[in-house]
This record gives C-alpha cells, sequence and structure tokens, in this order.
C-alpha cells in the first residue's frame, strides 16, 4: 500500500477514526492516527494486496492499542496475571506455535502475544496443522512487528534465536529458548518442536504462579 497515495490516505483516515472512536480512553485522536500510520509502515515490505494490507494495518493497530488498554489496566491491578510475548524472526513459526501452546494451557484472561523482528507474509501451513491436530486454534492470528506497545504489555518476553538478539530491551524478563532439535524439518520434526515448546510453556507458566495444562 502506497502511503501518500490520496486513496490510501482516505482509507488510513477512516481507520483512525474508527480505532480513535473505540480507544478513546486509551489514546487521544493524533495518537491513534501516528499508530495507524506506522502500522502500513511497518508492512510495506511486504507483497501484500491492497485490500489486504488495509486489513493488516487496522488489526495490528487495534492490537497495540489493545496493549495500551491492557498495560493501563494491569498496572492498576494488585494481582494481575502476568502476561507473555513471543519473538522469533518473522512470526511465522516458533513464536506462534508457542503462543498458541500458551494460550491453550492458561485460563482466559492471560495475555499472550507473538511478534517477530522482521514478520513475515503469512503463519506457516506447517504450524497451523501442527496445532489443529491438537485442537488449537491459530484463528485471528497473524505474523506481526515487535512494537513498544507489545513489549511494554509484557511481564516476560520469550525469544527463539531472533536475528536481531532483544537484550536491549528494557522492562520485562527477558528469556531466550533454544529448542533441543532445532526448529524441526517436515511434519514429524514440526510435531517434535510443538511438543517440546507445550512442555516449555506450560514450565513457565508455573514458574510464574499460574495453573497450566499441557494442550
Amino acid at each position: 500500500m502506497t502511503l501518500h497515495a490520496p486513496r490510501a490516505l482516505d482509507v488510513l483516515d477512516r481507520i483512525s477514526e474508527r480505532l480513535a472512536r473505540r480507544y478513546s480512553r486509551v489514546a487521544p485522536v493524533e495518537q491513534v492516527r501516528e499508530l495507524v500510520l506506522d502500522s502500513a509502515r511497518r508492512y510495506r515490505h511486504l507483497d501484500h494486496p491492497t485490500a489486504h494490507a488495509r486489513a493488516l494495518t487496522a488489526q495490528l493497530a487495534a492490537d497495540r492499542l489493545e496493549a495500551l488498554r491492557w498495560r493501563a489496566a494491569s498496572q492498576g491491578r494488585a494481582a494481575a496475571p502476568p502476561s507473555f510475548l513471543f519473538v522469533c524472526a518473522g512470526n511465522g513459526g516458533r513464536s506462534q506455535l508457542a503462543a498458541a501452546l500458551m494460550r491453550a494451557a492458561v485460563a482466559p484472561g492471560v495475555r499472550v502475544a507473538s511478534a517477530g523482528v522482521d514478520p513475515v507474509a503469512r503463519i506457516l501451513p506447517a504450524v497451523i496443522e501442527s496445532l489443529d491436530e491438537l485442537g488449537v486454534s491459530t484463528v485471528g492470528e497473524y505474523p506481526k512487528p515487535i512494537t513498544p506497545e507489545f513489549v511494554a504489555a509484557a511481564d516476560v518476553v520469550v525469544q527463539f534465536d531472533c536475528g536481531d538478539p532483544l537484550d536491549h530491551l528494557a522492562g520485562p524478563a527477558l528469556q531466550t529458548w533454544s529448542l533441543a532439535g532445532g526448529a524441526g524439518s517436515g511434519k514429524g520434526g514440526m510435531r517434535r518442536t510443538r511438543d517440546e515448546l507445550a512442555q516449555a510453556v506450560v514450565r513457565l507458566a508455573r514458574q510464574r504462579g499460574l495453573e497450566a495444562v499441557e494442550p
């Protein structure tokens, strides 16, 4: 999507207006508009059809505003549950697997998100298939970039061998996970990766005081 084309700017204005109304208690209008414009910029490297690029822009901006809302709400709660952010290079594989498995392992109300240093165009079909075998859904999920809002909303950030290590992040506890079997290849490799991550997310959740069951 070309940001400075008149039609593109009109669409971004409509997205901004809609989100500004929805999140009027979270961020001022100008901040919402800047989030929308920045979200559009973050997908320019991908060759998405225009309509899909607009939808991704709107979804990413909304998710960033949700992260701001979560952070504000959790700061006012004495016993807020921990929140998790899983990060890998492209947010199409391991981070999506881990986040989906964590959501399935813990109770509703725990914030679990994923992101990538350089997001790819789509979640790997093998990831979706391996999760589907457990009845774990990725509906509504998509590769997204790591942003300040996602980091600020996380108590724990887990990185998977990122090309750009996240050691510079301030605030959340940072862990680096390396899979014993590597990233896995083929269906068998993906299942081994999935099963290893299923055990790892349960351990992490319990370490943070949550009840968790392996998906």
